[in-house]
């Protein structure tokens, strides 16, 4: 049985994941809230299914800005003494999803549904329509194998991706991957697993191994948090959380290769004026474990194992069909006894302490072995791989169990990066409330430094504004936790988190002296509805690549108007500038007096998901198109690279034609009369833009960037009059 999909989502499948068109399942996305992935039909995560996911990341996202939160995920389940269908005992049998490679031909095969979908997406509410300028921006929905159904959406979350594979060991997996827009559940993503001893391990209809029981079984989740810049790791179940969390998580630490400059919150990355490219610490909480196939309520001593180790161990990297016996037998250590039995990884102690469970912190293994960098560490080559296995679980022939767990991150507020990088920039970073450098007041050092920060205080160049900087970037660590908290709550709640009305469509059109924003009545279903609110952002959006153009004036998303009731569903905005662009989202709130209590313990006031019909397409201030081609003109002119942010903001590679005839035909040209770009200008209007949309970045005909120069641009109108503009690009 053949997949469906639609043509539009698979050319754009094919655009996307070409480098990984030999494995790559089926994808679909989960965009909902301020957390953003991918999930794929086979229940893979790993680099060659979408590539190192950073851009391709599992994503999260701060009001447009992504912050990579799992570089790549997999698992693994295990089982001694497993017999196949030919009588050969195996003395370990190992099946799943690599966090490198996976094997959707023999491994873990996609499963059809009765309609022949290999995946599904389902939706609480029909997705609004967004339109600017008669353009439609939002994700094409339905795709094959999409459906508005809230009927089958667990709790009260706002999508659902579900999709069924078998495995050679014969068990089947059930995978669910839900998510909310609500603002107290946003900055997390619920995975469940459902594993099932059907006794099927391929895809025919025929039960190979009917009678097998499984013992000793367990399950090892497997992910790499390392976002190319972090050194220290937090491998942690409750240190920081009094231990009502099964959590492990990694913060952005300093590189060892940074030399003399901290560039904590940073990494990988040449730093920006005024921006830090990772200041977001991200990890993975289990919520959920069972305690057997007969007894499903929660066992809170599971996870069985945690540690960190080593990322580019090849045996904990590949799927089983590319290993062997030897192998597998190492990664079922893992599971059933942690990594002490390597003699690397030091383990926790104490009394009822298992072995292997509560592994120890990476940073604090550092610390002992008087490293200040993971790499120092003898068992760490280039970053490092976090693990957690529940189990030992007995599956019989058709029983069950559920694991299930969140990914999220924490961040400190884009424009808190702003103030704190400047600052530190200046020399005159300050610490957030309550946090002391040193003991001269009588008070000791009182700060959230991570162990290897308070071991080796040249981490930091012992340095106070280096510290003061610091100190902000951790306290993504206490959002982290947090969000993790708001998980574990809504778990605990059956996912039945208070929902606010569903969003509106919106229609945004740039016009003469306003731009006009118009949306629709869907909100109003809900019984509690209350009103709306427009959103505004000026010049861009917070975006990924253009971060440091981003200031309090242009970027941030600003309450434009909010609009009791239901008799307004639109608004003109004439507070805007000339080539500027500009873009809206509006939310339906509630009444709050209908909502059940939240993880705070209060009622409150709830808004619709910002992502749910934001504008990914920038709106303009128009003028009505002109009379005589003399009045013409070119702004800026000269065009100054160096003068990019004061020019058009978010658009650094933008020049405008202004006072244009309403159609004409622009035809740009070197001084020596070499053509270099056409631009039919056909909206109407007096303005038109080279650098932004298909003309972007002012490029030539094939897509390069023009040099500097100077350069003359022809306006011809249909009539056959035409005149010439010279204007200068320096770069």
């Amino acid at each position: 049985m053949k997949r469906k999909y639609s043509i539009i989502g698979f050319m754009l499948f094919c655009f996307l994941f070409m480098f990984a068109a030999a494995q790559a399942g089926f994808i679909k996305q989960v965009q909902v809230g301020n957390y953003w992935t991918w999930v794929d039909d086979m229940t893979a995560a790993g680099e060659t299914n979408t590539g190192d996911r950073g851009g391709m990341y599992q994503n999260a996202h701060w009001m447009g800005w992504p912050a990579c939160a799992v570089q790549n995920s997999g698992w693994y389940m295990g089982t001694p003494n497993w017999k196949d269908e030919k009588g050969t005992v195996w003395p370990v049998k190992l099946s799943g999803a690599a966090p490198v490679t996976y094997n959707e031909q023999q491994c873990t095969m996609p499963v059809a549904d009765a309609e022949g979908y290999y995946i599904r997406r389902y939706r609480r509410y029909q997705p609004p329509t967004i339109m600017v300028d008669g353009k439609q921006v939002q994700d094409p929905f339905p795709l094959e194998g999409d459906a508005v159904a809230p009927d089958k959406i667990p709790g009260t979350a706002d999508i659902l991706v579900t999709s069924t594979i078998n495995t050679d060991m014969g068990v089947t997996v059930t995978q669910k991957v839900f998510a909310w827009s609500q603002k107290n559940h946003d900055d997390y993503i619920v995975f469940s697993y459902k594993f099932t001893n059907t006794g099927n391990t391929d895809l025919d209809e025929e039960i190979e191994l009917p009678s097998q029981t499984l013992n000793n079984w367990y399950f090892l989740r497997a992910s790499r948090l390392e976002r190319w810049d972090s050194e220290y790791w937090y491998s942690s179940r409750g240190e920081l959380t009094t231990d009502t969390l099964r959590m492990q998580f990694a913060y952005p630490g300093r590189r060892r290769d940074s030399k003399i400059v901290d560039n904590t919150g940073n990494g990988f990355w040449a730093p920006q004026p005024g921006w830090m490219w990772n200041a977001q610490s991200v990890g993975q909480a289990v919520l959920h474990v069972d305690k057997s196939a007969s007894d499903h309520s929660d066992d809170f001593n599971q996870p069985a194992m945690t540690a960190t180790e080593n990322s580019d161990l090849l045996w904990i990297r590949n799927d089983p069909t590319s290993t062997g016996p030897s192998d597998w037998a190492q990664v079922y250590k893992v599971m059933s006894e942690g990594w002490g039995w390597r003699n690397f990884v030091l383990d926790a102690t104490g009394a009822n302490v298992r072995p292997g469970h509560h592994g120890t912190r990476m940073d604090e293994q550092a610390v002992k072995a008087g490293a200040k960098y993971i790499l120092d560490l003898p068992w760490v080559t280039y970053g490092g791989s976090y693990f957690w296995a529940a189990g030992p679980y007995t599956l019989k022939p058709g029983e069950s169990i559920e694991v299930v767990w969140a990914d999220g991150y924490g961040n400190i507020n884009p424009l808190k990066i702003w103030e704190v990088t400047g600052a530190w920039e200046a020399g005159t970073a300050t610490p957030p409330p309550g946090m002391t450098f040193d003991n001269a007041a009588g008070q000791g050092i009182k700060d959230n430094m991570p162990p290897v920060y308070k071991a080796f205080p040249e981490v930091y160049n012992k340095n106070y504004n280096d510290w003061a900087r610091d100190c902000w970037v951790f306290t993504g660590i206490d959002s982290l936790i947090q969000n993790m908290n708001h998980a574990q709550w809504n778990q605990n709640h059956n996912f039945q988190a208070p929902v606010a009305p569903p969003p509106p469509s919106l229609s945004v059109q740039s016009l003469p002296n306003k731009i006009a924003i118009n949306w629709g009545n869907e909100s109003e279903t809900a019984a509690d509805f209350a009103g709306y609110r427009l959103y505004r952002s000026k010049g861009m959006r917070y975006e990924g690549h253009v971060p440091w153009t981003v200031t309090k004036e242009h970027g941030e998303w600003k309450l434009l108007k909010d609009f009791s009731g239901k008799a307004t569903h639109s608004y003109e905005d004439s507070d805007v500038t000339r080539g500027i662009a500009y873009y809206y989202y509006v939310t339906a709130y509630d009444d709050g007096v209908s909502n059940a209590l939240d993880c705070n313990g209060k009622k409150e006031v709830l808004e619709s998901g910002a992502y749910m019909n934001m504008t990914t397409k920038a709106a303009y201030l128009t003028r009505a198109g002109g009379t005589s081609l003399n009045d013409i003109v070119v702004v800026p002119n000269p065009y100054s690279l160096e003068g990019k942010d004061l020019q058009y903001p978010g658009e650094q590679n933008k020049i405008m034609f202004m006072e244009l005839p309403p159609v004409c035909t622009i035809k740009i040209y070197t001084e020596g009369g070499d053509l270099v770009k056409t631009i039919e200008h056909t909206n109407g209007s007096g303005d038109e833009a080279w650098g932004v949309t298909a003309n972007a970045h002012m490029t030539n005909e094939i897509g390069q960037i023009v040099v500097s120069g100077v350069y003359i641009a022809n306006f011809k109108t249909p009539d056959g009059t035409s005149i010439n503009r010279k204007f200068v690009i320096i770069r």
